[in-house]
């Protein structure tokens, strides 16, 4: 019984932060129903979504947790799994996680935040942002893109 209602909340999280991602950046992340049997990050772009925010999204492989309470033992495991997840993808991890009754955290790289900063897979050299946060990170590096290939 406690598989099911794991495996529920654990969906229930990736519709809901999909549905965060959409509302704030107006890209449509899908689940990725492959992930148990194929591995692979919890949620993917639709592969319909195009422009510079779904394709840099497309580069992120997100890790989506759902947890009564988190703490750094807790983090450190997820952000393990997101590591891995994303070493197996070839993209970069991301996690996010959620307390019950607190709001998302989304963790990233620092190099993510902050050009220039090396990539470290340890959880020590990483971001925790909010969803809005994040959104804002997202936007301001897809505008990087599109400056950097306007100006050649």
């Amino acid at each position: 019984m406690g598989a099911i209602n794991s495996r529920n909340k654990g969906a229930a999280g990736e519709r809901e932060l999909a549905g965060l991602i959409r509302d704030h950046l107006g890209v449509h992340l899908v689940r990725n129903l492959l992930q148990t049997r194929q591995g692979g990050c919890d949620l993917v772009v639709n592969p319909d979504q195009q422009g510079p925010v779904a394709e840099l999204l497309r580069g992120l492989a997100i890790e989506v947790k759902r947890t009564a309470r988190a703490t750094e033992s807790t983090i450190k495991g997820f952000w393990r799994q997101a590591v891995s997840q994303a070493d197996e993808a070839g993209k970069l991890p991301v996690l996010a996680f959620r307390e019950d009754r607190q709001g998302w955290r989304v963790m990233v790289p620092l190099s993510f935040v902050l050009e220039g900063a090396m990539l470290w897979d340890d959880w020590r050299y990483t971001a925790a942002l909010t969803i809005e946060g994040f959104a804002s990170v997202v936007r301001e590096r897809a505008a990087t893109v599109i400056d950097s290939e306007l100006s050649k």
